[in-house]
């Protein structure tokens, strides 16, 4: 693993070095020579890279070559606030494939199978619920949810029998609210999860209600690192997919197991991103049972609800910001039912238009029965640890610890 790693990492450093503006830039500046670069043992010269320099840059981390690599665009805001504009190319999204096909089968699926998906589909279904035929999957959307469309779903889920659950843990939870209890499903073989930090509680009670075990599912956007269940139910570093490094708050290497995670990424020519900073904590085990690295607990990507009229709960309203340029970062404040207030932190790039463009894409997810208040501030809210919850709800949150 480690000279797959060292030799992934020489190739990576090489071609940003040479194709790359940014690292051009960078690496005359702090003296490095892609020719003698050894891989992990002088990745540390490499400064850490975070989301603000790849947002107010991103021209310059395009690679000469992007044209050659069949690079598709991709826009996001993700769970952190940040709204990003990705390219992705086809060596990048080959393996991201791969790896998470890889994590699926662990959880039980296989290709083919039967699934039942719940998760934000406001961009891609037209209903809240139904069966799609070409994906061979029952869909219910997240966003969408009240009690008739999860009876609904329910009833094909009973009568089809899925292999396996995809979706968001916390949905799983409200779904299994909004039915009867005397409602009863086959076990799947699984119930695969990402999106958000899953705590105990919440594992606890995804599993009771379903009879499965949960798999935990992490991974970014950008590509550039992802952690996945195994069937001994432990999570692990997928190393083979890119290299992680723990850093303390100062950058410096964790030497106690507790950190931030940093990817640098082994496969996106595209874009490479080298060091790149998560701002998601891990704590990793002491004993290494495999070739990769076993993780304990992921913390950061755990934030409030959005709280509808009619009940609903809106855990993620990805996308919405990325109709907008010149956003740092967002957060959505709850403060009253009814009403949603927006914070933008914004450079001089943002224009006031952009407002209309942002809330016809937070529509497509919530719907119009919010009232919608935006605000240009110049900082946003941070919880106790410094870290900034991209949604916070201050009319009624439940918390399963």
């Amino acid at each position: 693993m480690l000279d797959y790693q060292n030799s992934k990492l020489k190739e990576i450093v090489a071609y940003a070095g040479k194709y790359v503006p940014y690292y051009r830039n960078l690496f005359r500046e702090i003296g490095l020579d892609t020719s003698t670069f050894r891989g992990i043992e002088d990745l540390q010269k490499i400064p850490l890279l975070d989301k603000e320099t790849l947002r107010t840059r991103q021209k310059e981390f395009i690679a000469n070559t992007v044209h050659e690599l069949d690079a598709q665009i991709e826009k996001t805001s993700g769970s952190t606030g940040t709204p990003l504009t990705l390219m992705i190319d086809r060596h990048s999204r080959a393996n991201k494939y791969a790896a998470y096909a890889r994590a699926f089968r662990w959880a039980g699926y296989r290709p083919g199978a039967l699934r039942f998906v719940l998760k934000g589909l406001s961009e891609t279904k037209s209903k809240a619920w139904g069966y799609d035929a070409l994906r061979n999957m029952i869909y219910l959307n997240s966003s969408k949810m009240n009690k008739d469309a999860c009876m609904a779903a329910a009833k094909l889920v009973a009568k089809l029998r899925p292999s396996v659950f995809e979706g968001y843990a916390r949905s799983f939870i409200d779904f299994h609210k909004l039915i009867p209890n005397e409602f009863q499903f086959t076990a799947p073989r699984g119930i695969f999860v990402y999106g958000e930090s899953v705590t105990s509680g919440i594992r606890e009670h995804v599993q009771t209600a379903f009879g499965a075990h949960l798999y935990d599912f992490y991974s970014h956007a950008e590509n550039s690192v992802m952690i996945c269940e195994r069937p001994d139910y432990k999570k692990y570093l997928m190393e083979d997919y890119f290299y992680p490094e723990i850093v303390t708050t100062e950058g410096n290497q964790a030497e106690d197991g507790y950190g931030e995670l940093v990817g640098t990424s082994f496969y996106n020519y595209a874009i490479p991103l080298i060091r790149y900073r998560t701002r998601d904590n891990v704590r990793m085990a002491d004993k290494e049972d495999c070739s990769f690295r076993e993780v304990l607990e992921i913390e950061g990507r755990m934030d409030d609800f959005i709280e509808m009229p009619d009940g609903r709960k809106i855990y993620f309203a990805e996308g919405a910001l990325g109709y907008a340029e010149g956003i740092i970062m967002a957060q959505y404040i709850q403060e009253k039912p009814g009403e949603l207030v927006v914070s933008l932190l914004v450079d001089d790039q943002f224009n006031p238009a952009s407002f209309i463009e942002i809330e016809r894409g937070l529509r497509k997810r919530i719907g119009d029965s919010l009232k919608v208040r935006f605000q240009v501030v110049d900082e946003l809210e941070k919880k106790q640890s410094g870290k900034v919850p991209f949604i916070i709800n201050r009319i009624g949150v439940e918390y399963l610890d």
